[in-house]
């Protein structure tokens, strides 16, 4: 008994070294005036398994504060998938970002709103 808690323990401890805090910022802006766009929805996402089936699975989501700024935080990411960010305007996807670190910081994101 003992020796399935140490396996268990350590087997959990393996899958958990995958996986980080993320913490990532940014803005959207107009791309014909550079003023920053308010109240679009932003997804960081990722694939659940690497590979060319790619199953997404959001991270986070914020909607964009009145200067077009967003920042989603505290949230659980795995280091080893391919992530990205997608800009919703209501139901229309208005642009996407990839290959977006775990902790990018200034993010710039360019629509046509």
């Amino acid at each position: 008994m003992k020796h399935l808690f140490i396996l268990l323990l350590a087997a959990s401890v393996f899958l958990s070294c995958d996986s980080k805090k993320t913490s990532i910022a940014g803005t959207v802006v107009n791309k014909a005036t550079g003023e920053g766009v308010p109240n679009v929805l932003v997804s960081y996402v990722q694939c659940k398994e690497n590979g060319e089936n790619c199953t997404e699975i959001i991270i986070g989501q914020e909607y964009t504060l009145t200067d077009g700024t967003f920042k989603i935080d505290q949230k659980r990411a795995s280091k080893s998938r391919t992530r990205w960010i997608t800009v919703h305007n209501g139901t229309k996807k208005i642009a996407q970002v990839d290959n977006v670190g775990l902790l990018d910081k200034s993010i710039k994101i360019e629509v046509i709103p």
